[in-house]
């Protein structure tokens, strides 16, 4: 009555699967290589036939598991996931009880997907979900427990897809215009936090003194829902021109309400428009903020990734 083991979710390999993974195999200089790439392929192709039933879009032609070079050089098996990121789909052989997670697949990952191989490579069954690992210390390996339900995936989409869909124009803070939820950060922190946290980097005094009436800064609250029991940490962002063209910005990441510090191994990222991870930061023992500093152009784009345990949101910027 009690059971709680989770039903197969088994995908079917076709012809056209078997093929296109035949086809990238024969390419490869070595036997081993031509294994390699033949069962990541196939990994690929079974969740993107998945995620495809599910009206999900991915796009396998700018996936990196698609492209000769990158076949040749990485052991990867990633599986584009358009406005979104990349999905890792690591094959696991039969027997095998844990995927092996290759350097070049702990970063710019939206998280992994085991795909469990049966002996005659007919079928696979879909394992589950696990989010994206820790960039600074990435596990060799996750073990088969170690992955959620499918279901998971769908949820992990759907957050990072609302939150990227809200695009937040940070020109606009200069004409005090501000999209909903960003608050000041006295009413955010209160007074005597707002005043002690902030200070960009004293990289051009002059510049620095001339421009210091002109910074805007605002917060958010992140709710990283259970992994912090219940209590959100502050997004704060600083602006301050640099230029006619350059603008500085300054994340911190705070906690709030009766707490003086963060989470130790609690992650400030900022990544590029492509996804990559490009600075980051993370909280210690005693933290009361972590921050980045970093300047940027008219029209460009990038996010800011708050991150804890398996939990994290995504926030997306245009300067």
């Amino acid at each position: 009555m009690n059971n709680t083991k989770r039903p197969k979710l088994t995908v079917p390999l076709g012809r056209d699967a078997h093929a296109i993974a035949c086809q990238f195999a024969t390419q490869q200089a070595t036997a081993q290589k031509g294994k390699r790439v033949y069962l990541n392929t196939l990994a690929v192709y079974a969740v993107h036939s998945y995620l495809k039933w599910l009206k999900i879009e991915t796009d396998l032609s700018t996936s990196d598991s698609w492209h000769r070079g990158m076949q040749a050089v990485f052991n990867i098996a990633d599986l584009a996931i358009p406005e979104i990121g990349y999905l890792e789909c690591r094959p696991i052989l039969p027997g095998e009880t844990a995927c092996y997670l290759p350097p070049e697949v702990t970063e710019n990952r939206i998280g992994y997907i085991g795909v469990q191989f049966n002996e005659n490579l007919e079928e696979v069954e879909l394992l589950g979900f696990a989010p994206s690992v820790d960039p600074l210390l990435p596990p060799e390996h996750l073990q088969i427990a170690d992955f959620k339900p499918i279901d998971n995936l769908i949820d992990h989409i759907c957050r990072l897809k609302n939150a990227r869909e809200t695009t937040v124009n940070l020109s606009q803070w200069f004409e005090n215009i501000f999209e909903t939820g960003w608050q000041t950060v006295e009413a955010l922190l209160g007074s005597e936090k707002a005043s002690l946290a902030f200070s960009f980097r004293s990289i051009d005094p002059i510049r620095e003194t001339v421009n210091q009436a002109a910074e805007i800064k605002r917060g958010k609250l992140i709710d990283l829902g259970i992994q912090l029991l219940g209590n959100p940490v502050a997004l704060v962002v600083a602006l301050m021109p640099a230029s006619k063209q350059e603008t500085d910005i300054l994340v911190q990441v705070h906690p709030t309400g009766e707490n003086s510090y963060l989470p130790a191994q609690l992650q400030l990222l900022v990544l590029d428009h492509e996804g990559t991870t490009v600075l980051e930061a993370q909280a210690r023992n005693a933290d009361n903020y972590i921050q980045l500093q970093f300047s940027g152009l008219p029209g460009e784009t990038f996010s800011v990734k708050v991150a804890f345990g398996e939990e994290n949101i995504i926030q997306s910027f245009a300067i």
